[in-house]
């Protein structure tokens, strides 16, 4: 009886349970959805070219990109970068978890250059978030008037990463765009969910003193 316990106890530990994902494009609902207080960096608070790049702009929150450093930029404050790679055609941006948050947001800004004006890019956008538990969610963003994107999410899985990779135009080079507005939030307090398998292994473990008092 015992090793068929621990059988199942490992067994259910060793079950890949996939993050259950909700996606929101308006701030309203997703303030709905967290149930509690989120945290935002809209980066007014730092002064134009500077470095962003590793530096902590929320509570465990790092930004990076390929194209060069991340720097803030404009009158409006937004993280952006410049270089050679968004000329190659395979710019993105990179913001890092380092807590676990189950809940995240921002805004995708710049994405057209002339607000007002039509998307003049040729594909999509690819915006991923990446899970503790080893998954993916990809969202295909189309550009729009040049209306700041807004793009949060609610898991069941803490979010490790997002990577903001961007369109292109029909020259082959990046559709230029930055990042605004980033939000992060745990749902609420004592919202972090044990993993799924968690509470079958707990229950088995626990029957094994059982199983040998019976013997």
């Amino acid at each position: 009886m015992r090793r068929i316990l621990i059988a199942l106890a490992l067994s259910a530990a060793g079950m890949a349970q996939a993050a259950t994902v909700s996606v929101f494009n308006n701030l309203a609902a997703w303030e709905a959805a967290i149930s509690g207080s989120a945290q935002l960096q809209d980066f007014s608070g730092y002064a134009n070219g500077t470095d962003l790049t590793g530096v902590d702009v929320l509570p465990g929150v790092t930004l990076s990109s390929n194209i060069g450093p991340v720097e803030v930029f404009g009158a409006s404050k937004t993280a952006a970068a410049f270089g050679p790679a968004r000329q190659a055609g395979n710019g993105y941006f990179e913001a890092q978890y380092a807590l676990p948050f189950l809940a995240a947001a921002l805004d995708i800004v710049s994405f057209e250059s002339i607000p007002g004006d039509g998307s003049t890019a040729v594909d999509q956008g690819l915006l991923s978030f990446l899970f503790s538990d080893g998954t993916t969610r990809d969202l295909a963003i189309s550009g729009g008037d040049g209306s700041p994107i807004f793009i949060g999410i609610v898991s069941d899985s803490v979010i490790t990463s997002f990577r903001w990779t961007e369109a292109h135009e029909a020259n082959g080079v990046n559709e230029e765009s930055a990042l605004d507005n980033l939000r992060v939030a745990m749902r609420g307090p004592n919202q972090l969910p044990l993993p799924g398998s968690l509470p079958l292994v707990m229950l088995a473990l626990a029957a094994v003193p059982m199983a040998r008092r019976r013997r």
